[in-house]
C-alpha cells in the first residue's frame, strides 16, 4: 500500500473533493458501480454547495448501503478535519452492513491517507475532531425529553451522517440531525425502502426541490437488465422475478422493495423504535405485579436452528434460553420445567412445521405432571374465525399475535430487556400491510434473509404476549393447607 506525503495528499485531495468517483477508484480500488451509484457519488460535491440533503429511495440489494459506506471514507480524507456519523434503527445495520461495508473498502484501499479503526464503529484519524462514529438511532433518545441523547455535542466545520433504513427512523431524529448538520460544509444522506407512505422520509422523496432525490429501482440495475452477474451483489433477474411471481405488481412491496416507489398502500413496522424504548423502560417492573405467568416455544427440532423458549410473568419475560439440536421430548420437558420454574400455568407451542412434534409430547404427558399447565397449539398459519375478526381483519394469526404484541406495548403491558438485541431486531423487522381487504406480515422467509437467521425469538416472544391475552380456565393448586387461585381468565390482567 502507498502511503502518501503531505504534499501529494493536499494536491490529490483536491481534486477528490469535487469528484468523489475519482476517490473511489484511487484510494479504493473500486472498479465495478452502475449508473445510479455513479450519480450518487456525483451529487456530493454538489449537495455540500448548496446545502441540499440527498434522499435515497431504492429496491432491495442495489449495492446503497456499499455505495455510501465509500463515501463515508471519501467525506472524511477529503474534509479535514471531519466528522462523519453511521446511524441506522438496529445494531445489525449500523455494525453488521454499514461498518462492514466501510471496513470492506478500508481492507482494500490502495492509499494510507491515516486513520486506525477500531472494532466498535469508530475510525480515528485525529482524536476528537477528526473520526467517522457509529451508533443506532435507538441510542440517540429520539424523544424530545431526551434531549439530543448521542446526537449531541458534534461540533465541526465538516460534518456528514448517513441514516440507512431511513423509513423505520423515528421523525425526531430528523431534527436531531438538523441540529448538528449547520456548519459550512455538510452532507447529509438518507436511504432505504420507501414502504410508508408517510413520515419524514417519504416527505422528503417528494421533495426535490429542496432535495437531492434518487430512485433506485431493481429493473434498472444491469444485473436485471443482463439476466446475468454484472456487478456482484445487485438483485437478480431471478430474484426480481421471483418478487414479481410471488407478490404481484400491485402489491406494496413490489412498489417500495423493487420498484424503490413510494406504495399506495404503505408497508408498516409493528413495532417501531418509540414501542421498543418504552417496553425496555418497563423492563424489571411488570413481572413484580403479576402472577400471570406462561411460556412460548419457537421448536425447531434437531436441525442447525435454535429452539427458542420464552417465559414470563405479567408481559415480561424473565428466563430465555436458545438451543440447537433438541428432540422434541427434549424441547417439551424443558418448556414445562421452565413453566414451573415461574409457577406459570400455560405453554404455547408454535405447531406450524416441525413444532407439531413438541406439542405432541406435550399432550402425552400425565395430568399429574402438568398439573396447573394449560398446553396451546398456536398455528400461525392458520386463518381466524370470520367471528373473531372483527374490525381488524388480520389475515392469521401470525398476524393476529403480532398486533396483540403492539397492543400490550402501547398500553403498557409488555417489557423487553434492552440486552436482548436479537430477539429486538426480531420484532422490529415485523412489517405489515393490507391486501384484498386483510392485514398482512411480510413472510418469515423474507424476514430471515434480511436477518440472515431465524427470528425465532422475536416469535416466541409474540406467542408470549398472545399467551398472556387467551381465555383460560381457572386452575388451582395447593400452597400448604390453603387453596389459592392460580390463574384467572387472562383478559382481566395485565
Amino acid at each position: 500500500m502507498n502511503k502518501l506525503s503531505h504534499q501529494e495528499a493536499k494536491v490529490l485531495i483536491k481534486g477528490w473533493q469535487e469528484s468523489p468517483l475519482s476517490y473511489c477508484r484511487d484510494v479504493l480500488d473500486v472498479d465495478k458501480t452502475w449508473e445510479l451509484q455513479d450519480n450518487l457519488l456525483a451529487s456530493c460535491p454538489r449537495a455540500i454547495n448548496e446545502h441540499k440533503h440527498i434522499y435515497v429511495a431504492s429496491g432491495h440489494s442495489l449495492g446503497k448501503d456499499y455505495i455510501c459506506s465509500a463515501i463515508s471514507l471519501w467525506f472524511l480524507h477529503s474534509y479535514s478535519p471531519s466528522i462523519v456519523i453511521q446511524t441506522a434503527p438496529t445494531d445489525r445495520q449500523v455494525k453488521k452492513i454499514m461498518w462492514g461495508e466501510t471496513m470492506r473498502h478500508w481492507n482494500n484501499k490502495k492509499l494510507d491517507l491515516g486513520g486506525t479503526p477500531y472494532s466498535d464503529p469508530y475510525l480515528e484519524i485525529v482524536k476528537e475532531s477528526w473520526y467517522l462514529l457509529g451508533f443506532t438511532t435507538k441510542d440517540t433518545g429520539a424523544a424530545k425529553e431526551s434531549g439530543g441523547g448521542k446526537f449531541q455535542g458534534f461540533h465541526s466545520p465538516n460534518i456528514c451522517v448517513i441514516v440507512s433504513e431511513a423509513q423505520a427512523v423515528e421523525d425526531a431524529i430528523y431534527d436531531q440531525v438538523e441540529g448538528i448538520t449547520t456548519s459550512e460544509n455538510v452532507l447529509v444522506i438518507y436511504i432505504g425502502n420507501p414502504t410508508r407512505a408517510r413520515g419524514q422520509f417519504a416527505k422528503g422523496l417528494r421533495n426535490p426541490v429542496d432535495n437531492i432525490v434518487f430512485n433506485f429501482s431493481c429493473l434498472d440495475n444491469p444485473n436485471y437488465k443482463q439476466r446475468k452477474t454484472v456487478v456482484p451483489g445487485l438483485a437478480s433477474y431471478h430474484w426480481v422475478e421471483n418478487k414479481r411471481k410471488l407478490w404481484g405488481t400491485d402489491d406494496p412491496r413490489w412498489q417500495g422493495r423493487v420498484l424503490g416507489q413510494i406504495p399506495d398502500v404503505a408497508v408498516n413496522n409493528v413495532l417501531g423504535p418509540k414501542d421498543i424504548n418504552q417496553m425496555k423502560e418497563r423492563h424489571g417492573f411488570l413481572a413484580q405485579h403479576s402472577m400471570n405467568g406462561g411460556v412460548a416455544v419457537d421448536p425447531a427440532g434437531e436441525g442447525i436452528d435454535y429452539n427458542e423458549f420464552v417465559a414470563g410473568k405479567g408481559g415480561e419475560v424473565t428466563k430465555t434460553l436458545s438451543q440447537s439440536n433438541m428432540a422434541p421430548s427434549v424441547v417439551a420437558m424443558k418448556a414445562v420445567e421452565m413453566c414451573k420454574e415461574i409457577d406459570g400455568s400455560f405453554i404455547v407451542v408454535d405447531c406450524d412445521g416441525i413444532g407439531i412434534g413438541t406439542y405432541q409430547e406435550l399432550m402425552k404427558m400425565s395430568d399429574a405432571f402438568l398439573e396447573g399447565i394449560e398446553i396451546i397449539k398456536f398455528h400461525g398459519s392458520a386463518r381466524l374465525p370470520t367471528e373473531l375478526k372483527g374490525d381488524n381483519n388480520y389475515y392469521n394469526k401470525r398476524v393476529e399475535a403480532a398486533f396483540i404484541t403492539q397492543k400490550r406495548a402501547r398500553q403498557g403491558f409488555a417489557a423487553i430487556d434492552g440486552a436482548s438485541v436479537e430477539m429486538i431486531e426480531d420484532l422490529m423487522e415485523d412489517e405489515y400491510f393490507e391486501k384484498n381487504g386483510f392485514i398482512h406480515l411480510i413472510p418469515k422467509d423474507e424476514i430471515k434473509e434480511r436477518l440472515g437467521r431465524s427470528p425465532g425469538k422475536g416469535d416466541a416472544y409474540k406467542m408470549l404476549q398472545w399467551g398472556f391475552e387467551q381465555d383460560i380456565k381457572p386452575l388451582t393448586c395447593s400452597f400448604g393447607e390453603r387453596e389459592v387461585m392460580r390463574q384467572v381468565p387472562m383478559r382481566t390482567i395485565i
